[in-house]
């Protein structure tokens, strides 16, 4: 997601003044990432020593009796300890060989190739980081299985969807199945999900704006209220749809504006980027949410104690690990002296940007992003950092898991991969998943042992 650069005038001493005096709120450390466990016992490991298993075919008849209807209640924290929901930025553009036929755009760009592989097994995308699965596709349903069930064990109240239009160019198409695909695995959750909305995709019509162009944004926006509004999980924020838009980056005029929000009649509340609402126009827009900037701290606290009132406006705050794009070395861009990067530090970034927001009287948490690794920002697990991040978020929403529970879902799409024509595995891991996002992890790891003690596998 192309960045949009925010400049406020903020003046250096009074800044450096508000970090001094800011209230900490202290959320304390957090596990080393899985890259420095390699002289650990294995997760899977340590349950098999504390399990004691029945027959294979015991197991399965005892799961095919499993009524999910008087199941456990799922006790999935809801609320943070600061009180605010968290939401993670969800990039579902991705695409890969096995499920979709080509390697996507995401993966690629111009000059990588996921085909060539490594010595260490790992292939070749266009990213500073590898994920922890390996690159994969959004509208696998394995993957959607794995993502949500890692959001959940780590307290996220919901997801925020990058959406780029209902028409079939480019690949905005593919994303807006990759978002409907996702949401129809996600309602079988208690997880949320909104939707924010890419305003800049319009002017891949025409390079100015016209009648036919004001026009697209309100079928956008009319699909997205008849698609979306309706679903039980869209969130609400107090009554209304939460509704966001990445700028507006190319609609820039609010008579314009007042004509394609008019294409909406459900109640609700939307949200620019930081500094853009006068450009909406504030009887359009609730309030703002803040992104990643250049400057880091600097920005984002200058506009939280400078620039956006909170008694006004509906404000969504923001956390985020590092930025460390591949635009460049990808090809997607040339090399230029304004060129930028937020070095993650571990966790300093993230947990400084996160202590930032929640000492603000934010209506809700951004984590930007889960997953675009394009721009290096994504906090799902990965080789060079395992599960740092979401031990992280553990820790602030207060949720009874660890790391190691964490690896549940880890082992269920693993195993499902490894073992993609064996029907008694896949069976098998599709009860420890729904066990496990019911909250019984207990039962899914007694399953995943019991499948790995039959069948094998490769593992971390």
């Amino acid at each position: 997601m192309e960045k949009v650069k925010v400049n406020f005038l903020i003046v250096g001493v009074l800044v450096s003044f508000c970090l001094a005096c800011q209230e900490d709120v202290e959320i304390e450390p957090v596990s080393s990432p899985l890259k420095t466990t390699a002289n650990k016992v294995a997760p899977h490991e340590l349950w098999s020593s504390e399990i004691k298993l029945a027959d294979w075919e015991q197991i399965i008849q005892e799961e095919e009796r499993f009524d999910e209807r008087n199941t456990e209640v799922s006790i999935f924290r809801k609320v943070t300890k600061q009180g605010k929901p968290l939401f993670v930025h969800y990039m579902p553009w991705f695409r890969s060989l096995e499920h979709d036929g080509a390697w996507g755009q995401h993966w690629t760009m111009t000059n990588r190739n996921p085909d060539i592989v490594d010595a260490s097994g790992k292939r070749q995308i266009a990213s500073h980081y590898y994920p922890l699965i390996g690159p994969y596709a959004t509208r696998d349903k394995d993957l959607q299985q794995y993502h949500l069930l890692l959001m959940q064990l780590s307290g996220v109240e919901g997801v925020i969807f990058d959406w780029y239009g209902m028409r079939d160019i480019l690949d905005f198409d593919q994303i807006k199945q990759g978002v409907e695909s996702f949401i129809l695995e996600l309602e079988k959750t208690p997880l949320q999900f909104c939707v924010m909305y890419e305003d800049r995709v319009i002017k891949e019509q025409e390079r100015r704006l016209t009648a036919l162009q004001v026009q697209q944004a309100r079928n956008d926006l009319a699909y997205i209220e008849n698609q979306y509004f309706a679903h039980p999980n869209y969130y609400k924020c107090v009554d209304k749809n939460l509704f966001m838009v990445f700028g507006p980056a190319y609609i820039d005029d609010k008579a314009d504006w007042d004509l394609i929000l008019s294409a909406i009649n459900s109640p609700v509340d939307f949200l620019s980027l930081w500094g853009s609402r006068a450009t909406i126009g504030a009887e359009n827009a609730s309030g703002e949410f803040a992104w990643i900037d250049k400057d880091h701290l600097l920005t984002l606290n200058g506009y939280y104690n400078y620039v956006i009132d909170f008694s006004t406006n509906v404000v969504g705050g923001v956390a985020y690990p590092r930025f460390n794009d591949y635009y460049v070395e990808g090809g997607w861009k040339a090399p230029s002296p304004d060129e930028w990067t937020i070095a993650d530090g571990g966790i300093t970034a993230f947990d400084a940007s996160l202590q930032a927001s929640i000492a603000q009287p934010v209506d809700f948490l951004q984590i930007a992003t889960w997953n675009d690794f394009g721009e290096g920002t994504q906090i799902e697990p990965t080789l060079e950092h395992g599960m740092l991040y979401l031990t992280y978020l553990q820790n602030y929403t207060n949720v009874p898991y660890n790391e190691e529970d964490l690896m549940v879902a880890y082992y269920i799409y693993t195993l499902k991969k490894q073992f993609p024509n064996n029907r008694s595995v896949r069976r098998m891991m599709n009860f420890a998943y729904q066990r496990a996002i019911k909250g019984n992890l207990s039962r899914a790891k007694y399953l995943i042992v019991a499948t790995i003690e039959r069948n094998g596998g490769t593992f971390l």
